[in-house]
């Protein structure tokens, strides 16, 4: 009788027990969608930023920028170094010509000096899908470079 009394108690501590975590789990499932919803469609299709290192004589071009879409303004991130010391370029008129490839002057960008020093931000937009060629002008005190550059794909 003692060990049939016992075992009824151990299981019913053993449902009490089930149940506790089955609850325990549901509200987790509901709590914690809310603190972590789903992403947002356009951070969720975020493309990864394209970069090319392009030279001249003179300077290295290291830029970063976004894909670029017809219509939409697309960040150029661009890092400057000057090979005849290393150092970075300052103070430049930095200044992208965009072309259609092989074609006309499509529009231009004029680069603003970021805040590190040999850093600047341009924007760019071209209106229609094609390929185009953009080439970039870099003129200070010191130095007076153009490099003309291919393969830019709008979408």
């Amino acid at each position: 009788m003692i060990l049939k009394i016992q075992s009824e108690a151990i299981w019913a501590a053993a449902a009490l027990l089930i149940c506790a975590c089955i609850l325990a789990c549901i509200l987790a499932c509901i709590l914690g969608g809310c603190s972590r919803g789903a992403k947002p469609r356009a951070e969720a299709e975020e493309e990864e930023a394209l970069s090319r290192t392009e030279f001249t004589g003179r300077i290295e071009n290291f830029f970063e920028y976004e894909p670029l879409r017809a219509g939409e303004p697309s960040h150029f991130l661009i890092h400057l170094t000057d090979l005849s010391d290393g150092s970075p370029v300052e103070k430049a008129e930095v200044t992208l010509t965009i072309r259609a490839s092989g074609g006309a002057e499509v529009g231009q960008a004029k680069a603003k000096v970021g805040k590190v020093t040999g850093i600047y931000v341009a924007e760019v937009t071209i209106a229609k899908p094609g390929e185009y060629d953009i080439e970039f002008q870099v003129k200070n005190a010191e130095l007076d470079e153009r490099m003309p550059l291919s393969d830019f794909k709008v979408e």
